[in-house]
């Protein structure tokens, strides 16, 4: 009733965490698996080699329950990354396609999924600025791995055409949406608050956007889809997977109330199947016209 098949594996539930919420500690990973049991940890999104965060402030609250970041994809690069003790889906990213695929090669091995970031909009020649090339990078990606691979894409006016062209590289499945990009001013000194200017905005005010492109994307391709965006209470991840989402991507929340948000959104969305006595993949798209 309430396992799931992403991409041929096996969750026992339809909740991970999504990338940038878990530090890149494998000790302290380790302890939320144990404690948590998430279906997978996103990692935060790893490059061939480090990368230095953006100087702070790089995180700010910007109303209730969301907030603004440009922590730049800081990482220690892909060498560092280590088994934790649950599943891993390992977010990667570059500055060419060329970094792109080394990467994903060096992931593999620890990967149960690989997701490719050409959504954050906070590095430049990074994430976004890479988007345009992903049914190349994709296509390539796939022809060095076995693993399944999804691309994490953005709340963009031509995000349906982009998702078409992921899958037309081959890949097994889209993670909808990244942030969205916006700035806060200091009405002191006329300057923008988050050391590079701007920054993703997320949390509960992205899930609207969040249901409309899962929505579209799914109508369009009915492609496998990881739902990420604003999901703070069960009826926030039902609607994600009413519009096509077969997991669901718990980020912003477990920052503002806590790991054990994901303990509890878990049981009620498990109470709501068993209540109404249906299988969760019957919700699945069950909202979407095609």
């Amino acid at each position: 009733m309430y396992s799931t098949k992403l991409a041929g594996l096996e969750l026992e539930d339809p909740f991970l965490i999504a990338s940038g919420i878990v530090p890149d500690v494998p000790e302290f990973m380790e302890s939320i698996c144990k404690q948590y049991r998430p279906s997978a940890i996103t990692t935060k999104t790893f490059t061939l080699n480090p990368l230095n965060p953006h100087h702070s402030p790089t995180f700010i609250k910007i109303g209730e329950g969301c907030y603004m970041n440009a922590i730049g994809l800081g990482n220690p690069g892909i060498g560092e990354l280590r088994e934790v003790g649950c599943r891993l889906f390992v977010s990667i990213g570059g500055s060419s396609k060329e970094e792109i695929i080394e990467t994903a090669i060096r992931a593999e091995n620890l990967a149960s999924l690989i997701e490719i970031n050409v959504s954050s909009p906070n590095r430049r020649n990074y994430g976004a600025d890479v988007s345009s090339s992903v049914r190349e990078i994709v296509k390539d990606v796939k022809s060095v791995v076995s693993k399944p691979v999804f691309v994490k894409l953005g709340p963009w006016d031509n995000v349906v055409e982009l998702s078409g062209k992921a899958l037309d590289g081959g890949a097994d499945g889209l993670t909808l949406i990244n942030t969205i990009k916006g700035m806060k001013i200091d009405v002191e000194t006329g300057k923008p608050i988050l050391s590079y200017g701007t920054g993703g905005i997320s949390g509960r005010c992205i899930h609207p956007i969040a249901v409309r492109i899962i929505h579209d994307v799914y109508r369009e391709y009915a492609p496998e889809i990881i739902g990420v965006g604003g999901v703070f209470s069960a009826d926030d991840a039902l609607e994600l997977m009413e519009v096509g989402a077969k997991a669901i991507g718990l980020g912003t929340v477990l920052i503002d109330q806590g790991y054990q948000s994901l303990t509890s959104i878990r049981e009620q969305v498990k109470s709501f199947l068993e209540e109404k006595g249906i299988n969760l993949s019957s919700v699945i798209g069950s909202g979407v016209k095609k």
